[in-house]
């Protein structure tokens, strides 16, 4: 079954990570008449090679694995293609920034803008004062393509993300042991030209398929 923009619960479209636990997320959805604001979750990757070439310097960059109930024509097809390759750049480069306890934010703008960007911004700005790094992984694990506008210029994207798989924790401090949490996350993705950028990511109603 199609899922369209009506199925989705919009909350702010940020990358905050600056919240009591990552755990109080799934309490949003569950409560719908509580439509306080609350940002979709982020996290970290541990320390990665320097000598391995990132999704920009990449000339044939990898196109990840997605599904989509969508016809696509080939124009749209490559769209889509560029949009997942720049989210894929986009996670990477939350897990470099937070991991780090927001002091590695050099190129921070390479796969984000709009909101996303500001986000990122802000909570490593918060990290640093607090003293606090994400601990764990944020991970990706599913693609499918939602929507794609008319003009192929905006694409959203939805994912299953293990909300328990990170965690904001203090400096030294290792991730707290907790059951899988999945969620259903919503990336919008836009084309300045032929450079895509992740814009914003929200929470979705819709459950993590089995």
């Amino acid at each position: 079954m199609k899922t369209g923009l009506g199925g989705r619960i919009r909350y702010r479209t940020t990358t905050s990570i600056a919240l009591t636990a990552a755990l109080a997320l799934p309490l949003v959805l569950s409560g719908c008449e509580d439509h306080s604001p609350v940002a979709a979750p982020t996290s970290t990757l541990p320390a990665k090679d320097p000598t391995a070439a990132s999704p920009a310097a990449d000339p044939q960059p990898t196109i990840p694995a997605y599904e989509t109930e969508l016809d696509l024509s080939p124009e749209e097809t490559e769209a889509v293609e560029g949009a997942l390759v720049a989210l894929d750049g986009y996670v990477a480069t939350l897990n470099r920034v937070f991991e780090s306890g927001g002091s590695e934010t050099e190129l921070d703008d390479e796969f984000a803008a709009g909101d996303a960007l500001k986000a990122l911004s802000d909570d490593s700005d918060d990290l640093r004062k607090q003293g606090q790094y994400m601990a764990g992984e944020f991970r990706l694990q599913s693609r499918k393509v939602n929507k794609i506008a008319s003009d192929q210029n905006q694409i959203s994207i939805l994912s299953c993300v293990d909300n328990a798989a990170f965690a904001q924790v203090g400096l030294g401090e290792e991730l707290p042991d907790s059951a899988p949490e999945p969620l259903t996350v919503e990336f919008v993705a836009k084309a300045d030209g032929e450079v895509w950028k992740v814009h914003s990511q929200n929470l979705w109603s819709e459950q993590c398929a089995d």
